[in-house]
């Protein structure tokens, strides 16, 4: 990128697609934003997988130069997605064959799943640095897929059907990621549906975070010949869907989500891939039971995550009065020195409970303005609305 067509976010100025304060850019004028966590619906996808966003109360981006290179929609496929029980089983034997008890530092390391009290590490991976082993996994794995769903590649030959991440050369033959290597290990999270199933996978880069990469990125090839995008699915930690009177805690992150799994018996927890994403199926997963928010602390001080919040509270509001339903919300709060509920969980803080109209009192006044203004310009009703959601 050049410097004059874009800014670094900040905590100053975070990314308006995520809401968080790095990875991500955008334009000097706020036109535009290129989110590095975010694609799903994004107006365009860079060849590294970044959503590229066009704000429509502002003018569109016409540069000659753009951040990213324009690409086709051919290359930013996001239908064609290969059955759930294809993608299932080329995950799992991804991660059998890659398994993350091959990294030291994933497993054990600062931020490793043993810090985080993830015991269960057969379920995740460790993809090779190397990317002409990964290349022997790709075709070693689609092997197997000729064996047990004998119909699949054939029916990628005449369709755009694929499994993210994953993608084929010019002759043909089936790779794994990036044609390139890598220093730091990469840790292959899962994202599993609500029978169990892996639908998609997320990379998070070990290392050092002060080091200028992105933490987390979907593993997804939209870019590569029978590659494409895998959108922004919601990950069921755990969930019953009979089970209509437990509470369910919702999350950002599936490391995050697996941590609270130990402490949080008495709830089913899901996991968005950001703070802004999948509130659709958040909303519908929770439909007709109590829905506790545990989204990161600087939803009380930063305005697009507090506008973030109130757009789900607003879509849970206005799913109550569709389907006749009363449950109860309430946002989870803790000493704002741990940024993540799982960091408060295992440093022993306390989690508390208050409704949306303690949250909303206990914003910034910015933050309060910003809800204010969305609630107030997004329904009608306006302030009914606003004094029936903040209740």
């Amino acid at each position: 990128m050049v410097n004059s067509l874009y800014r670094r976010v900040s905590r100053k100025r975070v990314c308006s697609i995520c809401g968080k304060p790095d990875w991500c850019s955008y334009t000097p004028d706020g036109s535009a934003s290129f989110c590095a966590r975010v694609n799903n619906r994004a107006d365009r996808i860079s060849p590294t997988g970044w959503g590229v966003y066009f704000h429509d109360t502002l003018p569109k981006v016409t540069s000659a130069a753009p951040p990213f290179p324009i690409l086709t929609n051919k290359s930013r496929r996001t239908s064609g997605l290969a059955p759930i029980d294809v993608r299932d089983f080329v995950y799992r034997q991804l991660i059998a064959l890659a398994p993350a008890s091959n990294s030291i530092e994933i497993v054990s390391g600062p931020k490793g799943l043993n810090e985080r009290k993830i015991h269960n590490v057969e379920n995740y991976g460790s993809l090779p640095k190397n990317y002409h082993k990964r290349d022997e996994l790709a075709e070693y794995i689609f092997e197997l897929v000729r064996g047990k769903f004998p119909g699949f590649l054939k029916k990628q030959k005449t369709t755009n059907t694929y499994i993210p991440g994953f993608w084929t050369d010019v002759r043909g033959r089936p790779r794994l990621w990036r044609q390139k290597d890598y220093s730091v290990p990469m840790l292959l999270i899962p994202f599993q549906d609500v029978d169990g199933l892996i639908q998609a996978c997320q990379i998070r880069f070990m290392g050092n975070p002060a080091e200028k990469r992105p933490r987390y990125i979907w593993f997804s090839t939209p870019d590569k010949l029978n590659g494409g995008g895998c959108g922004t699915p919601l990950h069921f930690a755990r969930y019953n869907k009979d089970s209509v009177n437990k509470a369910i805690l919702v999350t950002e992150g599936v490391l995050k989500a697996e941590t609270l799994k130990g402490f949080s018996a008495g709830q089913d927890i899901i996991a968005s891939a950001g703070v802004s994403c999948s509130h659709d199926r958040i909303i519908s997963a929770a439909r007709f039971r109590s829905l506790l928010i545990g989204f990161d602390a600087d939803k009380n001080e930063n305005r697009h995550v507090a506008r973030a919040v109130a757009r789900l509270l607003l879509l849970r509001h206005a799913d109550q009065k569709s389907y006749s339903y009363d449950d109860t919300v309430h946002i989870l709060t803790w000493n704002s020195e741990f940024r993540g509920i799982d960091d408060a969980h295992l440093a022993k803080s306390p989690i508390s409970q208050i409704s949306p109209k303690g949250w909303f009192e206990a914003l910034s006044h910015c933050c309060q303005q910003e809800v204010r203004r969305y609630i107030e310009t997004t329904d009608t009703s306006r302030q009914f609305v606003l004094t029936s959601v903040l209740k």
